[in-house]
């Protein structure tokens, strides 16, 4: 599993906004209320909306949504629960008006996120504001420092907006590879979980040719997995052989009749064995050259997808687009060769 954070450019100015924002409003708030415990909430909300709307913009959604949630600190008593409705008026100011760039459940975990970490952030203005260590600073400044610690910690309702998880299946498909899997096979699955490892890190999420590689890297362990499950067991080639010679002697030298079927029926049964074993290892052969044709073409469209030249010349990465798609055909042949395996084990 990866956890990634992306476009840093919006949370550092949401961050900055917020901090610097909310210590210019708690001073100049300190002045305005003539030092009212009000000053660091009212001064963290005005900053926190300054904060987002710099980082993500729509102002008058933040603007009107701080407005609201000042409301409750002026006709309550400044207890929890007044605090808690100000954390969810702000909270979704923060989270619905495009901040968390989420829907469905996602989003609702966003504004839970938002509203949770607002009231953690008022509690901690508060204690700013009342502590004793603090006794001996100027209102004006405590107040200020008040409202920044609680838009400090309010930049972490912006989290859920920058942070994605992602689950790396082909990870997940490389630990469930079989222990006994063919030397060849192994080696070709190592070869195309690098290049994933390249592609990964050279190509943004969203990137169409990064899903490419991942689903055609999958499809190879896929394969490989599945080609496991087909076993040749049973003699040897050279016990048949053998067995197959020693039966036309006896059939050579059979003088009854009921004795010779029997022995020619056995010789038979021996004769379709082998080519069963044939069969199946004709198609280990075709299984094993597909995989490798697979693999050269991830390889090849890596190379285009993510050097110099492909990415300044258009055309180029045109044709390697184009070259992984024609890759899902020789994906497809090898599963219809890995099925074929299948039903030569079944019928032998």
């Amino acid at each position: 599993m990866d956890i990634r954070f992306g476009d840093h450019a919006s949370f550092h100015r949401a961050a900055a906004g917020m901090v610097g924002g909310s210590l210019l409003a708690g001073i100049v708030l300190h002045a305005v209320t003539g030092g009212s415990n009000l000053a660091p909430l009212l001064g963290g909300l005005a900053g926190v909306a300054a904060g987002t709307a710099w980082g993500y913009g729509r102002p008058s959604w933040r603007l009107l949504a701080a407005g609201l949630a000042t409301i409750p600190l002026f006709v309550m008593a400044l207890q929890w629960p007044a605090l808690a409705i100000v954390a969810s008026v702000a909270g979704l100011g923060i989270a619905v008006g495009g901040a968390s760039g989420a829907t469905g459940l996602r989003g609702v975990l966003a504004v839970g996120l938002a509203i949770g970490t607002l009231l953690l952030a008022m509690w901690c203005a508060l204690r700013f504001d009342t502590a004793r260590e603090l006794a001996g600073w100027p209102g004006w400044w405590i107040d200020g420092v008040a409202a920044a610690a609680m838009g400090a910690v309010a930049v972490f309702a912006m989290l859920p907006r920058h942070l994605t998880v992602e689950v790396d299946r082909v990870r997940a498909a490389v630990r469930r590879l079989p222990a006994e899997l063919d030397l060849e096979v192994r080696h070709l699955c190592e070869r195309s979980v690098a290049i994933w490892g390249g592609a990964r890190g050279r190509l943004a999420g969203g990137d169409p040719g990064r899903a490419m590689v991942r689903d055609g890297v999958l499809k190879t362990l896929e394969v490989a997995a599945r080609s496991a499950q087909v076993k040749v067991t049973g003699a040897s080639d050279a016990e048949l052989t053998a067995r197959m010679a020693d039966l036309d002697q006896r059939i050579a030298a059979a003088t009854d009749a009921e004795v010779r079927a029997q022995y020619t029926a056995a010789r038979g049964a021996l004769e379709d064995q082998r080519r069963y074993r044939e069969h199946i290892a004709n198609g280990r052969e075709r299984l094993v050259a597909r995989m490798h044709n697979h693999v050269a073409a991830l390889e090849k469209f890596q190379l285009a997808a993510t050097g110099l030249v492909a990415a300044r010349a258009a055309s180029a990465g045109a044709r390697a687009v184009q070259q992984l798609e024609e890759l899902s055909g020789d994906v497809a042949a090898s599963g219809e060769a890995l099925a074929e395996l299948e039903l030569g084990t079944a019928a032998a």
